[in-house]
């Protein structure tokens, strides 16, 4: 039996969360096509054979503005420590950004083995793509392997198994047989509570909100969550709330059938939104909802 840890990484929204997603074939990590969606490192485990693969989804790595964005930054280089593979995923309908050349210094500041995938090849064409691979080696040097997809559509994607299996170092998986994550199921909550808020808002909203559970109680046929939702300005609250309500229930109804169908028991989901300025700058608060700015040592 063999098993592995293989990181995915990218500047924001090149699909890093998508391609987990279709690998493990579940939903594991919250998608939208906001950048920065992203926050924390997500597992996902596929199981193949003998082999164990287990995917870390990351956020994009950035300059950060805020010590949100630290925490998220932080969070995605720790992720190239201790694995067997380093997965750079870069938008193959986008030029070679100062921003994927941000995540090649860190990534080339570790010893271990890179592959670079070209996501979107299903908006090339084949010169493109050849095109494409020129300019990664011109501006981002040589890798192990380059692979090319397309997440969304999931064209290819077997092409990172093939691959992978080649790094595997551990001779004994990690998890058990039915795991397909690691996250605590009151993480999924908060972040699928999250992802609906996102869909539903634009601008700011989606880089200006946090989700807290407050309190949960469980009985023997339904589940009641107490959920406190964050914004750092009143119009961005009145904003999730929504004409008499409309967009808040919306969002509670969204995110109460997806954590049914996750949890399999009735649940009773209710929300408040309040407002918590600068948050995002707020050490303190960040510790308290798990997003700490600090490098682990």
């Amino acid at each position: 039996m063999k098993s592995g840890f293989i990181t995915i990484v990218g500047r924001p929204n090149v699909g890093k969360s998508t391609l987990t997603n279709k690998l493990v074939n579940e939903k594991v990590a919250i998608v939208s096509d906001k950048a920065g969606t992203t926050r924390d490192q997500i597992k996902g485990i596929v199981n193949i054979n003998e082999n164990q693969f287990i995917f870390v989804d990351t956020p994009g790595i950035h300059k950060p503005k805020h010590l949100l964005g630290e925490h998220m930054t932080n969070i995605a280089i720790e992720a190239l420590e201790n694995v067997d593979l380093i997965m750079f995923m870069l938008d193959g309908t986008k030029e070679i950004s100062t921003g994927d050349m941000f995540v090649n210094e860190h990534i080339r500041a570790v010893n271990t083995p890179i592959v670079a995938i070209i996501n979107k090849i299903d908006k090339m064409t084949d010169t493109e793509i050849e095109e494409k691979i020129v300019e990664i080696k011109e501006k981002l040097g040589d890798f192990d392997e380059i692979i090319t997809l397309t997440a969304e559509y999931g064209i290819g994607v077997h092409k990172i198994f093939d691959v992978a299996k080649n790094y595997l170092s551990g001779d004994m998986w990690f998890y058990p047989e039915d795991y397909y994550t690691d996250l605590p199921v009151n993480k999924i909550v908060v972040e699928t509570i999250r992802e609906k808020i996102l869909h539903h808002t634009k601008d700011e909203i989606p880089h200006s909100v946090a989700v807290e559970i407050i309190n949960v109680e469980t009985k023997p046929t339904i589940r009641k969550y107490d959920v406190n939702i964050y914004v750092e300005r009143d119009s961005q609250k009145g904003i999730i709330i929504g004409k008499d309500g409309a967009l808040l229930k919306k969002i509670g109804i969204e995110a109460r059938k997806e954590i049914e169908h996750l949890i399999d028991l009735k649940v009773n989901l209710k929300l408040w939104v309040k407002v918590k300025k600068k948050w995002r700058k707020n050490s303190k608060f960040l510790d308290e909802l798990g997003y700490s700015s600090k490098k682990k040592k």
